[in-house]
């Protein structure tokens, strides 16, 4: 199963969404400054599926992100708030109603 992580694999198909960019554009448009946890937990992924799809829209300046409060931790990895960039804003324009993937 491509495509589909293994804490969503076991879901019933009915259960799960499909995500895709435009999801997340959607979301960091209408609340701007969501952690990469609580994307996951909105979109039911891994982490590790949100950070994929975040640094391909970082790549495509349509998301930017800045360090979270705990910019003085010392261990595990940062904190980074993620925000939908006018670029995004135009992109998410173009396909209001349709997944952008």
């Amino acid at each position: 199963m491509e495509g589909v992580s293994s804490k969503t694999a076991t879901k019933p198909p009915t259960d799960r969404e499909p995500m895709c960019d435009g999801d997340i554009l959607r979301l960091l448009a209408d609340q701007p400054g969501r952690t990469v946890a609580e994307m996951a937990t909105r979109f039911h992924v891994t982490q590790t599926a949100i950070r994929a799809r975040l640094t391909r829209l970082m790549v495509a300046q349509s998301v930017t992100r800045k360090r979270g409060d705990d910019a003085m931790r010392k261990q595990g990895r940062p904190k980074y708030l993620y925000y939908i960039t006018s670029r995004g804003t135009a992109t998410l324009a173009q396909w209001p109603n349709e997944g952008i993937t």
